[in-house]
């Protein structure tokens, strides 16, 4: 059961719908670039079912692995460029890709200011959105600092983004109205 949740964090981290062999040198490269520490090709082919093997992966491999998926965030606000593409999404309940267990992630109703605390108290750069183990998207540190940092023509309204849902704060992203929101 472990690595199928590595496994479905690993997708969610690289913001791949799915996982292909190719993928698998990208993947070792973020992990060397993030981590300075190596993960083989044929490892993360083996752990995603391309390449075929008798054992489980090695504690180091799963050790390496967390670590990835577990990064602590290293973000300031000014280094979220303004043209930087909105990773976050959200997707209809019918369409769930996967099950993932419900204290993994972030239930989508979940206010923005209660999100970034779990996520800082974590040190999680993002988080799967989970209703009932079904995963419906993934929501960005960065996405959430750029919500709430967004241009707007009234003051004060910062409060009220922060009482934004998740689910509502993503779509705003998406449409890029968030300035209009209020």
């Amino acid at each position: 059961m472990i690595i199928e949740e590595l496994r479905q964090r690993i997708i969610l981290k690289t913001g791949l719908s799915n996982i292909t062999p190719r993928d698998c040198h990208y993947i070792s490269m973020d992990i060397y670039e993030s981590l300075n520490r190596n993960i083989s090709v044929t490892t993360l082919k083996r752990v995603f079912g391309f390449a075929k093997s008798k054992y489980l992966p090695s504690k180091y491999t799963i050790a390496i692995l967390n670590d990835y998926v577990d990064q602590p965030v290293s973000i300031s606000i000014s280094s979220i460029p303004e043209s930087e593409h909105i990773r976050s999404f959200i997707l209809p309940p019918e369409t769930s890709s996967f099950q993932l267990s419900d204290d993994i992630g972030l239930h989508p109703q979940i206010i923005v200011l209660d999100a970034l605390d779990v996520l800082l108290k974590n040190n999680q750069e993002s988080s799967p959105l989970i209703i009932a183990g079904k995963c419906l998207g993934m929501v960005y540190f960065k996405d959430l600092i750029r919500f709430l940092t967004s241009e707007d023509k009234m003051n004060g309204t910062l409060y009220h983004k922060f009482n934004f849902s998740l689910q509502s704060a993503i779509n705003l992203l998406q449409t890029g109205n968030v300035g209009a929101m209020l």
